[in-house]
């Protein structure tokens, strides 16, 4: 096992003794500090080697998996990446090192790397991540022969996970929430399903994104990777982002004696009239949902719904953990209207900005969730 610099080996009496002495042979030596038996816990030895010398470039041995990790978290192909992804990144990198610290990159095998993933198993979504970050980050440092020719991840598959934050809304909750939701929330289904895009650009558009047939964004998680993209919109869809420029949202509350006209230059805001962040927008439709009687029924009709389709498709999912349809679902619902109209995968993944990957992702709801063509007439409709 190499140990990183600075990690002294003493074999005494038949027994072991490691120490941590960096500045040994030099005029800067000092009392050697005793380190765990390395032999015995590597992980702790190098946990607190890094505790001492406070910087993992002194405690990872070249072309370990740890010297990887800090290699790659300081490229710019890392940096390149949007402040979230490289947090969530961040997790399973740690344990990258935490795990496997001193082990060479080109010795960890798929054995190894399935062992993980099954320890992740009661966290499938997790799992999954960490073999993705694995496969990407294997397939950075071969190339640059920091890591062999084999990619240890590539054999490894993905564990089954549920489907219940991307199952997309059927007709019926679309037309159920457009009757029964405040018209802020009316709005967010509405331009959930026009743009096909995640809360947090949501709550950003407006009318200075307006361009002839189309609609800016540029995605806040992807930012750092690509410009700005113009979503093409049919001529409701245009006419109805235009009246919302115009036309302010007439809130209600039983505390209030009178509704309450707000307006802003927003497509999306509170009843306040302040913008959404995406914590304050979700905080907002789950409050519809779990405290008034029709976000009540709402939430039962669904469920109710979603076990008959998972009995009746074999969803990969448990139906009791699909409580409620998410925010996150009226992408899927967006991308099965722009099929029904015609669009192949490609067009509608460079039409709203989405990998291939993740429209297929979602295509495999379309001959299981209704989105009926009278339905896909009604979403249409020019509403307020």
């Amino acid at each position: 096992m190499p140990w990183p610099k600075g990690v002294e080996r003493v074999r005494a009496k038949d027994r072991t003794y490691f120490y941590w002495n960096p500045d040994r042979g030099t005029s800067r030596e000092k009392d050697r500090v005793p380190l765990p038996n390395g032999d015995a816990d590597p992980v702790a030895l190098i946990r607190e080697v890094k505790r001492l010398s406070g910087s993992d470039f002194l405690v990872y041995p070249p072309k370990s998996i740890g010297a990887l990790v800090v290699r790659y978290t300081a490229s710019e192909d890392f940096k390149s990446l949007s402040d979230s992804t490289q947090a969530t990144y961040n997790v399973h990198l740690n344990r990258f090192k935490a795990t496997w610290a001193t082990l060479p990159a080109a010795g960890l095998n798929a054995e190894a790397v399935l062992a993980y993933r099954d320890a992740l198993k009661d966290t499938p979504g997790m799992a999954n991540h960490m073999l993705s970050l694995g496969r990407s980050l294997w397939g950075w440092a071969i190339p640059m022969g920091l890591a062999g020719a084999v990619n240890p991840f590539e054999s490894v598959k993905d564990l089954a996970t549920d489907d219940s934050g991307h199952i997309p809304w059927p007709t019926w909750a679309v037309d159920y929430v457009r009757d029964h939701a405040p018209p802020d929330i009316v709005r967010l289904e509405r331009i959930g399903i026009i743009t096909c895009q995640r809360e947090s650009d949501l709550i950003r558009m407006g009318p200075e994104h307006r361009d002839k047939m189309g609609l800016w964004c540029r995605p806040r998680k992807t930012r750092k990777k690509r410009k700005a993209f113009c979503i093409p919109l049919t001529v409701g869809d245009a006419k109805l982002l235009d009246r919302w420029a115009e036309t302010p949202i007439t809130f209600t509350a039983q505390r209030w004696k009178a509704p309450i006209d707000r307006f802003r230059d927003l497509y999306l805001y509170s009843p306040k009239g302040d913008p959404y962040s995406p914590t304050s927008l979700r905080a907002r439709w789950m409050r519809w949902l779990r405290l008034t009687e029709a976000g009540h029924n709402l939430c039962g009709q669904w469920q109710k719904w979603v076990t008959d389709q998972a009995r009746r498709f074999e969803w990969d999912m448990d139906p009791e953990s699909a409580t409620n349809p998410t925010i996150h679902g009226l992408r899927g619902t967006g991308i099965l209207v722009r099929r029904l109209a015609g669009h192949d995968v490609d067009q509608i993944a460079n039409d709203i900005g989405m990998s291939r990957q993740m429209v297929d992702r979602y295509m495999r709801f379309r001959d299981q969730v209704e989105v009926a063509a009278a339905g896909r007439a009604r979403l249409q409709v020019v509403e307020g």
